[in-house]
């Protein structure tokens, strides 16, 4: 039993060989191996790398939920704009409606306190003043003083 080639499963082959035609029989061709290459690597590091196609789905997702963040804490700002804006508006409506009530109460109390009625009422009942005799007008724009007959236009007009 000699080694024939380096393949050691024919070397330890026990059958008895068939004789060939010829003398000898042709070892059987192994196939080829594939041939091996050696590549340098990080050693125990490289066992720590990440793929670069996960890291890519790792950033696009942290940029997704910023967006979605951002965009929620917008529409949380903005609704709560709006309900501050209702809320002042609400608030002046009131005020105003408010304002306009007491506006009508006073313009009823202006009349009711300046009506010639009331003050006169008033003087005579409760001051005990009485209308005069006679009145006196001025009129400024001839710089003259008559008394109220005389005031009239036609006793003007014989006192020239």
């Amino acid at each position: 039993m000699g080694y024939r080639q380096s393949n050691a499963a024919f070397a330890y082959d026990m059958q008895p060989a068939a004789a060939p035609a010829y003398g000898y029989r042709e070892a059987p061709q192994a196939p080829e191996r594939p041939r091996l290459h050696v590549v340098t690597g990080a050693g125990r590091e490289a066992d720590q790398a990440v793929s670069p196609a996960f890291l890519g789905v790792i950033k696009a997702f942290c940029v997704l939920m910023a967006l979605f963040c951002i965009v929620g804490g917008a529409r949380v700002a903005l609704s709560t704009a709006t309900a501050s804006v209702l809320n002042a508006n609400a608030e002046l409506s009131e005020s105003l409606d408010e304002g306009r009530d007491k506006s009508r109460d006073l313009e009823v109390m202006n009349s009711v306190y300046s009506s010639t009625t009331r003050i006169r009422g008033l003087a005579s009942g409760t001051l005990g003043m009485v209308d005069p005799d006679r009145t006196v007008t001025i009129d400024l724009s001839d710089g003259t003083t008559a008394d109220a007959p005389a005031a009239s236009g036609q006793d003007a007009a014989s006192a020239e």
